[in-house]
């Protein structure tokens, strides 16, 4: 392992006014963070859920920098990326657990790319094997 896929509860918490600060440290401290495609498609429809107005707008703004900040550290959904979480959401279901596609395409992503997860829902990852980090705990 190498570096680091951010789920997308990751790039939500640096939207807030007053960010984990641990969160904020940790992206600091790492040279080596990806986005998946998959996270950017969670973010923007989260956001087209939201109420227009002045919070809508802000969270736009912060998501538009970050993904600019990251626009070449941004990992498609590809035939690896793919198989990888097919691999890993079958072995998932097999022994009793069920994984949401997102998750598994995040997953798989990590997968592929030889990458932990960070994430606050470890619990989403947990049937998966692959490497998490929650920055939220010390």
């Amino acid at each position: 392992m190498s570096g680091y896929l951010l789920d997308t509860n990751i790039i939500s918490e640096v939207t807030k006014p007053s960010p984990e600060p641990r969160v904020v440290d940790f992206l600091y401290e790492q040279h080596d963070l990806w986005i998946s495609a998959i996270t950017l498609h969670e973010l923007a429809f989260g956001i087209g859920l939201m109420p227009g107005g002045q919070r809508r707008s802000a969270i736009e703004d912060t998501i538009a920098a970050f993904t600019e900040a990251y626009q070449d550290r941004i990992i498609a959904v590809d035939k690896d990326e793919a198989d990888c979480a097919a691999t890993l959401r079958a072995q998932a279901q097999k022994s009793g657990k069920i994984v949401q596609l997102g998750d598994a395409l995040i997953a798989g992503t990590a997968k592929a790319h030889e990458l932990a997860v960070v994430t606050r829902n470890v619990s989403d990852f947990k049937a998966l094997d692959i490497p998490l980090v929650n920055p939220w705990q010390a």
